[in-house]
């Protein structure tokens, strides 16, 4: 495949321990409130973006990123608000670390969520490849529903959302403030899955390519390389993974990049083998529902009577 250049947005955006994400500090969805539905857009590298008003003006396109802990504005959009300068962070992108400045964001809209008084890091937005990144911060104790069939979003409260009976629920765990899948595994081996909507290709840590080298169940290896949100490359070796395994639920063929990316070691997976599962892997999927309030994510299966594609997402038995 030689070299692959694409943006890789999922700059997990984590902060030093003096800025960690706040819980969603304005109004949320109640209880009785009704799901709001949203039309999403895609950008040309298949990432997911939702319109978002800043303090009632816009909307401005921002890539729905459960990969990111912070929401990112790019730099263009906030001095073109004016918004006012805070603090010099730390921000982990796929590369590694860079220092940058935040701005104060007084209130974000999307849906019918507002959310107030963020503290947004800074990022030039070639690199974003978007007006900004919406970031776990926007939503805390939410659950996300991504209709790839429709091309539609709904953002609920999680203790309120109705939940589809077809659905295929699998149990995941919190590390700061991430969603990990339990009971997952890449060609057999043992594996911490994260659901990143803010990256197009999938990404493997270097833990699990070795380990699937060792057991003679890695696939045919060529180098890629990508661009963080940082504006540096990452250089990896990119093959189809055969299986990936989520539960009950199994994808077949799924494109990976194996690198030594700083996500992984932030959050304590370096020497663990792990995936960062990427949209493109997720549209492979009629719909999926990330429950951040729960801690779980419901999988609905594609009609494979109507499906093209040659990755294959089934359920055992």
């Amino acid at each position: 495949m030689g070299r692959l250049s694409t943006t890789l947005v999922t700059a997990v955006a984590m902060m030093s321990s003096a800025a960690m994400a706040r819980p969603d500090q304005g109004r949320s969805l109640g209880p009785a409130q009704p799901p709001a539905v949203v039309r999403t857009t895609s950008t040309p590298d298949n990432r997911l973006t939702i319109a978002v008003h800043i303090d009632g003006r816009g909307p401005w396109n921002f890539v729905v990123d459960t990969g990111s802990q912070r929401t990112v504005i790019s730099r263009d959009l906030a001095e073109r608000l004016g918004l006012p300068p805070r603090r010099q962070v730390v921000v982990v992108s796929m590369t590694g670390r860079s220092a940058t400045q935040t701005v104060a964001v007084p209130r974000l809209d999307f849906g019918a969520s507002t959310v107030d008084g963020i503290e947004a890091p800074v990022l030039e937005g070639q690199h974003l490849g978007a007006a900004g990144l919406l970031g776990l911060d926007g939503l805390h104790a939410k659950r996300l529903l991504l209709n790839f069939r429709t091309g539609r979003m709904e953002i609920a409260n999680s203790r309120k959302a109705w939940r589809d009976p077809n659905a295929i629920i699998v149990e995941a765990r919190r590390r700061k403030g991430q969603l990990i899948l339990l009971d997952s595994d890449v060609n057999g081996m043992t594996v911490n899955i994260i659901l990143d909507t803010g990256t197009s290709l999938s990404v493997g840590n270097m833990a699990l390519m070795n380990r699937l080298v060792r057991k003679k169940r890695a696939p045919t290896l060529n180098q890629v390389s990508m661009t963080s949100v940082t504006g540096e490359t990452l250089t990896g070796q990119w093959g189809l993974i055969d299986r990936v395994r989520m539960g009950p639920v199994t994808l077949t063929d799924t494109p990976v990049m194996f690198a030594d990316a700083q996500p992984f070691r932030e959050l304590k997976l370096g020497d663990k083998p792990a995936l960062l599962l990427g949209i493109s892997a997720l549209r492979t999927f009629d719909r999926v529902a990330i429950d951040f309030g729960r801690g779980k994510v419901d999988f609905i299966l594609p009609d494979t009577g109507l499906l093209v594609r040659p990755r294959l997402a089934a359920a055992a038995g």
